[in-house]
């Protein structure tokens, strides 16, 4: 979704770059199980105020293309910070006409330390068709009228999203449109969005460190009707949102970059300003991530010292041995050499001593087995 209803939308891949050296996995496969959809999970995030009128986002964008990158987010705005919280639909104060038209779950966004209002956005997660959203319920985006129900159901997110892929879902909501010194009208928003997944790479979060990621371009298209005399709804515009998103293996989206709004399709080059930056820097994510193929080896950390340097991850259960291994670079044919074998979750690499140490990216193979 947009971000002015949630972080639902509007909230493994390659390259690292870190004193002249680059740690990658390749690109991957985001399921189900990496989204939030399951009771219990909540992550938190930074954001800039909404009192701004734009953030700077100079040099955070990366670039489309099939070459890994790098996005480094520890820095980035600060002044607000959300926590987003999966409950039960059905015992959330307002759930009652999402569950009735199949909604399970609800995101619950709280800005904390501000009296900003709780927003909801209402999901169910098909194994098929992937994160269905059912409507938001959000004071801030309507205090006259709060709750709106999608009319169908939006297909958020497929099932699976890999590089290169495409997809695109519409739905329609009722609203109310104020006009200042005029009173409130009903309107009608048909919502459409289309996402390509047009870069991977890794992307570093304040508290988190090193994830693979997918990047997503998406444009949001707000085709608005309103009814101003009871005689039926009639066309009042055309709004555009840009959206950049960010996907990790085992922790959804962490970090989001979203447009002002256009009365024309809007340019991929946003001139250094947006209206949103929000990236995460903490979660609580239990439900262990089942693409095994390539998700298996996650937290990747590197440190350079005065003898190499030190990769670490996270231990995968059932695995008993790693095998590391380098490439100078990704383009065109892949040749990967042995750094070696471990059955520790960390290597050291003794080429990697200095900041002109040769660019090298990195990938950890899990062998299953005893150790």
């Amino acid at each position: 979704m947009s971000a002015g209803l949630a972080f639902g939308r509007a909230l493994s891949c390659a390259a690292a770059i870190l004193a002249g050296v680059m740690a990658a996995q390749g690109q991957v496969i985001i399921t189900n199980a990496d989204l939030f959809n399951q009771v219990g999970q909540y992550y938190r995030t930074y954001a800039n105020s909404t009192n701004q009128s734009t953030v700077d986002i100079s040099g955070v964008l990366g670039t489309a293309g099939s070459v890994a990158q790098a996005w480094n987010f520890t820095t980035g705005p600060q002044d607000v910070t959300n926590r987003y919280d999966y409950l039960a639909a059905s015992n959330t104060p307002y759930g009652a006409d999402f569950v009735a038209a199949g909604a399970q779950i609800a995101q619950q966004l709280t800005s904390e330390g501000t009296t900003n209002p709780l927003q909801w956005l209402y999901i169910t997660e098909d194994p098929a068709k992937g994160q269905l959203d059912y409507g938001f319920y959000d004071p801030s985006f309507s205090s006259s009228q709060p709750e709106s129900v999608f009319s169908p159901a939006l297909q958020d997110f497929p099932a699976s999203i890999h590089y290169g892929q495409s997809w695109s879902g519409t739905t329609m909501f009722d609203s109310v449109y104020s006009l200042a010194g005029f009173g409130d009208y009903p309107d009608q928003i048909t919502y459409t969005s289309t996402d390509t997944v047009d870069a991977f790479g890794v992307v570093t979060l304040p508290g988190i460190g090193f994830l693979d990621c997918l990047r997503v371009h998406e444009v949001v298209e707000y085709d608005i009707a309103i009814n101003i005399d009871g005689s039926g709804y009639e066309p009042a515009g055309t709004d555009y949102v840009l959206n950049y998103y960010w996907l990790a293996p085992g922790h959804g989206m962490v970090a989001q970059i979203n447009s002002q709004q256009y009365d024309s399709t809007p340019p991929d080059d946003l001139g250094g300003q947006a209206a949103t930056f929000e990236r995460m820097f903490q979660a609580y994510h239990p439900v262990a991530v089942t693409n095994q193929a390539t998700n298996s080896i996650s937290g990747f950390t590197f440190t350079r010292g005065s003898t190499g340097a030190l990769l670490q991850w996270t231990p995968v259960t059932g695995v008993g041995s790693y095998t590391v291994e380098y490439a100078a670079n990704l383009a065109g044919t892949i040749t990967w050499q042995s750094l070696g074998s471990t059955s520790s979750n960390f290597i050291l690499d003794p080429e990697a001593t200095t900041s002109a140490a040769p660019v090298r990216f990195y990938r950890v193979v899990g062998i299953v087995g005893s150790k």
